[in-house]
């Protein structure tokens, strides 16, 4: 199974590929290769080993201080199902007046102010000019953050959770660093970073071990087409995007957070980041091990496989159970030949030289 969490994610970063052109909501069809699988919205408890109900899955979000919820970004069933969710919290919270703060990993921090003041002039506005609906609002975001230039897919993917997030007024968090720090992380080192990162850096080296198998993981992710001394500034890269989400989510929440009071953050990001082995929980429950963490992934079935516990191989080839706490199986997205697209870039940036 290619991953392709990671395989965007360069494209965004490293191949600086032209973000692709938005087309009308009333004509965006996603196609998907697999739509009949018996495994497809059955949702696995890794801890339990067993299908678990839509019903069970709630109750334990319901009690959680962050909720993780990784996705394939080129998938709309999973933002659509992402959306499910914070509409779900959103409304389960109501009735104890605390809302959900939205982190996102496609919007780095230097827009949060752009955000914030979107968020001031559309969040109940006293203003009755203006007060217009919550898809005009939407839009006008996109707009704001200037999605279209952003390097992600196509804004008609993302908009269920922007158009949840923006229609219940929740509080929008920009999480990841901004791609010109992640680019000089890449290309200089650490060196690039303020102090806080580098303490953090040191404060949670890979061994040896754990690095070789990581890198291993980054290099067949992107079709044994890297070079190997990209390996390692690459897994750096993913480290620091990691521990970056990791401080905004910190940072965002109520200083007094306590476990059993409904202060929620929600986190969409790339399923590489919600890993609890070694991505953003991992160093959550390192930070603040006193709140309750829930790892939810969205994970596409595959051909022929229908015990869950096979799709533990997708993410280490010596992983014994997957790296998160639930997983929702979904369809699977038709997408071109990752690996033949990366060969066609390599050429060309062969070729330039």
């Amino acid at each position: 199974m290619i991953k392709i969490i990671h395989l965007i994610v360069t494209s965004i970063i490293f191949l600086t590929l032209s973000a692709c052109q938005s087309q009308s909501l009333n004509n965006f069809s996603p196609e998907y290769e697999i739509t009949q699988h018996e495994l497809i919205d059955q949702i696995w408890s890794v801890a339990d080993q067993k299908i678990v109900t839509r019903k069970d899955l709630s109750l334990q979000l319901a009690k959680s201080n962050i909720i993780l919820l990784g996705e394939t970004h080129d998938n709309a069933r999973h933002h659509q199902l992402q959306a499910q969710v914070i509409t779900e919290l959103t409304n389960s919270l109501n009735n104890i007046k605390h809302s959900p703060i939205v982190a996102f990993e496609m919007l780095n921090q230097n827009k949060q102010a752009a955000i914030n003041q979107f968020q001031s002039q559309y969040y109940s506005p006293a203003d009755n000019t203006t007060q217009l609906n919550s898809a005009k609002k939407v839009e006008l975001f996109s707009q704001r953050i200037n999605w279209e230039k952003s390097g992600w897919p196509e804004w008609e993917y993302y908009y269920p959770i922007f158009y949840s997030s923006i229609d219940n007024e929740l509080p929008i968090i920009a999480a990841n660093l901004n791609i010109k720090t992640i680019r000089n992380v890449i290309k200089q080192g650490s060196i690039v970073l303020d102090q806080q990162y580098q303490d953090l850096l040191t404060k949670y080296q890979y061994d040896e071990p754990l690095k070789k198998e990581l890198m291993k993981e980054i290099l067949s992710s992107h079709c044994d087409m890297l070079p190997e001394k990209m390996l390692s500034p690459m897994l750096l890269g993913q480290q620091v995007r990691d521990l970056a989400m990791t401080q905004s989510i910190l940072s965002s929440l109520p200083k007094k957070t306590v476990p059993d009071k409904m202060n929620q953050l929600i986190l969409i990001a790339g399923s590489g980041h919600t890993r609890t082995d070694y991505g953003v929980p991992y160093y959550l429950h390192q930070e603040a091990p006193e709140l309750k963490i829930v790892s939810l992934a969205f994970m596409e079935v595959s051909k022929g496989e229908f015990n869950p516990t096979e799709y533990a191989k997708a993410w280490s080839e010596t992983a014994e159970k997957l790296p998160f706490d639930y997983i929702w199986f979904t369809e699977t997205a038709a997408r071109e030949d990752q690996c033949k697209k990366m060969r066609e870039y390599m050429k060309k940036k062969k070729n330039k030289k």
